[in-house]
C-alpha cells in the first residue's frame, strides 16, 4: 500500500501459494522493506504492543474487543506514513480507525504519530489488507472503507495489478454495512476513470454519491497530503470517489 509520503500502493502480481493452496486473485501490495530510524525501533518495541493488531489468518477480528467500544469502524487501506490517518482519527474521536500497512518504516511513524497525538482510537495491522478483508472482517462490520493514492501502475501492461478492481469491490460489499461507504481518491486521471468504471459497474452493490458518472468534490474529512499539493501544482487534479453500500 502506500509506502511513503507520497502515496503509492504498489500491488502485485501475487505469487503461487505454497502446497496445493490455489493462487490468490488479487493481492495489495508489494514488499518493499525499508530502514528503520532509532525512533521506529522504539515504537516497534515498546508502542506496538498497545497500538498493534497481531492477527492470526482465518479468524476474524472482535473489533469491539480491540477498541474496547462497539463505535463505528473506518478502515484504511495502505496508509503510508499515517499521518493523514492520525489526523483523521483525532479530528473524529468518536470513531474507531484501523490502518494496514506493509511497510515497516510507515508502520513505525504512525506509531509514533498515534503517541504524540495521544490516540486511543486508531490501531495498526501490518499485512495483506486483501487478506484482512477476506478472512479477517465480519460481514457488515465497517462504516467506511478508505483507498487513497494506490499505485497507478501506469504502464498499461501492469494495468492488471491495479488493487480497485471487481474483485475488490465483492470484498468491499461484504464487509462494508448497508449504508457504509467506500472512499477512494488518486490523481491519475487513467485510474480515476477506471476507478469510476468499475464501481459505477456495481451499481446494485454501491450507489455513486455524486451521481452516475460523476466525481465527488474532495470531503472536508480528508486531509490535504503534501503530496497531493505537488501533484496539483504540477497538473495533476485529485479525483474523489465516494460510493454508499446499498
Amino acid at each position: 500500500m502506500e509506502q511513503t509520503e507520497d502515496r503509492r500502493s504498489p500491488e502485485a502480481d501475487p505469487p503461487s501459494d505454497p502446497g496445493d493452496r490455489p493462487r490468490r486473485a488479487i493481492r495489495s501490495f508489494v514488499l518493499r522493506e525499508g530502514r528503520l530510524t532509532a525512533a521506529q525501533e522504539r515504537a516497534f518495541s515498546e508502542l506496538w504492543p498497545r497500538f498493534g493488531v497481531d492477527w492470526t489468518p482465518g479468524v476474524p477480528l472482535d473489533l469491539a474487543a480491540l477498541f474496547g467500544n462497539d463505535r463505528p469502524v473506518v478502515l484504511e487501506i495502505g496508509f503510508g506514513n499515517g499521518e493523514s490517518l492520525a489526523e483523521m482519527a483525532e479530528r473524529d474521536p468518536e470513531r474507531n480507525w484501523l490502518g494496514i500497512e506493509v511497510h515497516r518504516p510507515g508502520v513505525g511513524h504512525l506509531l509514533l504519530e498515534i503517541e504524540r497525538r495521544g490516540l486511543s482510537n486508531l490501531r495498526v495491522m501490518r499485512h495483506d489488507a486483501i487478506e484482512v478483508l477476506r478472512e479477517g472482517i465480519e460481514p457488515g462490520a465497517l462504516d467506511t472503507v478508505q483507498l487513497f493514492f494506490p499505485d497507478p501502475w501506469p504502464k498499461k501492461r501492469h494495468h492488471k495489478r491495479r488493487i480497485l478492481s471487481p474483485a475488490l469491490v465483492e470484498l468491499l460489499a461484504r464487509v462494508i454495512r448497508p449504508g457504509g461507504i467506500f472512499h477512494a481518491a488518486t490523481d491519475w486521471a487513467h485510474y480515476a476513470e477506471q476507478m469510476l468504471e468499475v464501481l459505477d459497474g456495481a451499481a446494485d452493490l454501491f450507489e455513486n454519491t455524486a451521481g452516475a458518472g460523476a466525481y465527488a468534490p474532495r470531503p472536508a474529512n480528508r486531509p490535504l497530503t503534501k503530496f497531493e499539493q505537488r501533484g496539483e501544482r504540477l497538473g495533476h487534479p485529485v479525483a474523489d470517489l465516494i460510493y454508499r453500500r446499498r
